[in-house]
């Protein structure tokens, strides 16, 4: 019956995908996202609430209330020019659905319309949860605070991401962690600024920057070269012509870990490597470790849940199971934290394009909405009869 559903309303999941992805918004300014999500479940009569600005939560009640899960979207764009070849362009310049958020709601929304058509046969609630500003600030957590995991009690949560160098029809799942900590640092180095042509008389901020960045490499190929982490320098900037030295230089870049232990160790690290090499050039840093979302915690038995899901579909026709987490972030994390969750990625490739996320030639093939929609559909029944 659900993949049955999910099938019939496959052009609609792909007509609301497109409205989507025209309007790309960031960071609790989408409007026009959320007006989108909110008239497709007025449509169907389900009612919803706002929550963090532009998040939007849904209920399907079930024949009783012994149970909730939690399934969520995150529904943000990027701030990347749309340069991909997709029939349908974002019309916000400079930005684009560039990480298949548009796809994540469409496929929400899909399940909204399967499972409240067969509401009376649900053994319990199913929360739908459209979340804002995934990308970088983080909604998950204001979320949170504002009760989206109570009213009715959250028992579990499952969340879905587009995997575009995977075809359609595949899913990957992973126990354990399958994210990372998105975290990030700054380093100002301050140095003494004067002319170029008595280096003597001044202290040069980026020199001593240079050599911070070569201890971190240091680091990269002997203590973290085994630890469940990564760090990655991506900013380098000192001075503003080629003739002064300058009286400071910044550095930014980011440090990625898979447990707290590896987390703490990191940012204990960098920060004593840069004031440690800064003195020894006679000068100081200020640094900032900046901790953004924890690490993405698969629970096996939600993973099993969503395997058995998998199952019962003819759409999916292959279950990966991953080796290696990603090191990207996701603040589905903070579910994760408090409730049993299980975070899968679902194939939307074609075979033909292989643009990674984050790419701006990025394209999805919707043949996978029905598919997404089906799957986490299934994968709520199957946890409510749990």
């Amino acid at each position: 019956m659900i993949e049955k559903k999910a099938f019939e309303i496959k052009e609609k999941l792909i007509d609301v995908r497109r409205k989507l992805h025209k309007v790309p918004e960031t960071d609790f300014e989408e409007v026009k996202t959320a007006k989108i999500i909110r008239d497709y479940l007025s449509e169907l009569k389900i009612p919803f609430k706002e929550c963090a600005k532009t998040g939007t939560v849904a209920l399907i009640e079930g024949k009783n209330s012994k149970k909730t899960i939690l399934l969520r979207a995150d529904i943000d764009g990027l701030p990347i020019k749309d340069e991909s070849e997709f029939e349908i362009k974002s019309e916000r310049e400079g930005y684009m659905h560039a990480c298949g958020h548009d796809i994540h709601t469409a496929c929400l929304l899909g399940v909204s319309e399967i499972l409240n058509s067969m509401r009376d046969k649900l053994n319990g609630n199913v929360k739908l949860v459209f979340q804002p500003a995934e990308e970088g600030i983080g909604g998950a957590l204001t979320m949170i605070e504002e009760g989206v995991l109570e009213n009715p009690k959250v028992d579990g949560a499952f969340a879905l991401h587009v995997e575009p160098l995977i075809p359609t029809g595949t899913i990957q799942i992973k126990n354990g962690s399958i994210m990372a900590s998105p975290d990030d640092f700054k380093i100002v180095v301050h140095g003494v600024g004067g002319h170029a042509s008595a280096p003597e008389k001044c202290v040069n901020p980026v020199t001593i920057g240079c050599d911070i960045i070569n201890e971190y490499e240091k680091l990269n190929s002997t203590v973290l070269k085994d630890a469940p982490c990564v760090m990655t320098v991506c900013y380098f900037n000192g001075g503003t012509c080629n003739n002064a030295i300058p009286q400071s230089a910044e550095i930014m870049g980011t440090a990625r870990s898979l447990d707290s232990e590896t987390r703490e160790m990191i940012a204990d690290l960098l920060e004593k490597t840069a004031i440690d090499t800064a003195k020894k050039h006679g000068t100081t840093v200020d640094f900032t470790f900046n901790r953004l979302f924890p690490p993405v915690v698969n629970s096996s038995e939600m993973n099993e849940i969503v395997a058995a899901a998998a199952k019962k579909l003819d759409c999916v026709k292959n279950i990966e199971e991953l080796k290696k987490p990603s090191m990207a972030g996701d603040d589905f994390s903070y579910f994760c934290e408090r409730v049993p969750g299980a975070y899968f990625r679902l194939g939307v490739g074609d075979g033909k394009n292989s643009y990674p996320i984050h790419s701006p030639k990025f394209i999805a093939d919707e043949n996978a909405l029905w598919v997404g929609s089906a799957l986490m559909a299934q994968a709520a029944v199957e946890f409510l009869n749990k």
